[in-house]
């Protein structure tokens, strides 16, 4: 089944979609690991292995939190922990940011071939810095529009978010394909409001389960391959 004949513009998630943050997510998941330990809390790797599987399945605004707080449940216990781990990220430079981030092979391509057939836009619960990766990757001035949490003062999957970035590109949500790789925060508000709502499943959320219809894509592609055959069918 092909799109419809009405859209004018995709909305790309960033996070999953445009760069692999699998490798961010081990990052992370390790550093947990390890400030847990250096804060007297014992956790096997086989255990903690688990609470991720778990994890990542759940439909989490904030899936380091529940990591931290499923071997704390103490509010000053976690907020050490927490506070460590913000660090970490905080001092994190740039170049070793991007050494975990790299392109889904086969994106830059297809949002070229886009490029000229649709507008383009980015809808991402993302740092600042984030342009900074697009610009390195040659990929940013693809997009005309950039809606992006940090600036926005708003984040997935708030209804408000969307319907600034559908401003932003003055478009009616008939005109718009979201693509994404999250159920919670790509497909169930964009298809709430009447947009096209494409998942992209890979990445460490492919496995959320379907909590109910209003969660389901109109499309779903488990490759850029496939994703590319769609957006780009005649």
């Amino acid at each position: 089944m092909p799109l419809p004949k009405t859209i004018k513009w995709i909305f790309f998630d960033v996070g999953g979609t445009l760069f692999d943050d699998e490798p961010v997510y081990k990052y992370q998941e390790n550093l947990i690991f390890d400030l847990l330990h250096e804060h007297g809390i014992q956790v096997s790797e086989q255990e903690f292995a688990q609470t991720i599987k778990t994890a990542r399945s759940l439909y989490l605004p904030q899936y380091p939190n529940h990591l931290i707080w499923s071997y704390t449940e103490d509010m000053q216990k976690y907020r050490e922990v927490m506070d460590a781990f913000q660090t970490h990220l905080d001092n994190m430079e740039h170049e070793q940011f991007r050494e975990l981030v790299h392109p889904l092979p086969g994106i830059k391509d297809l949002l070229l071939d886009l490029h000229q057939r649709y507008s383009l836009a980015i809808v991402g619960n993302q740092p600042l810095g984030v342009r900074r990766c697009l610009e390195e990757e040659n990929m940013l001035g693809l997009f005309d529009v950039h809606a992006i949490s940090a600036e926005m003062g708003l984040r997935k999957p708030d209804f408000r978010f969307y319907l600034a970035a559908l401003a932003m590109a003055h478009c009616q949500p008939s005109e718009t394909v979201m693509v994404g790789d999250r159920l919670d925060n790509d497909v169930f508000p964009s298809r709430a409001l009447g947009m096209t709502s494409v998942l992209l499943k890979v990445g460490p959320h492919r496995k959320q389960p379907v909590l109910s219809p209003e969660y389901l894509p109109h499309f779903t592609c488990e490759s850029v391959h496939q994703l590319s055959k769609l957006l780009l069918r005649q």
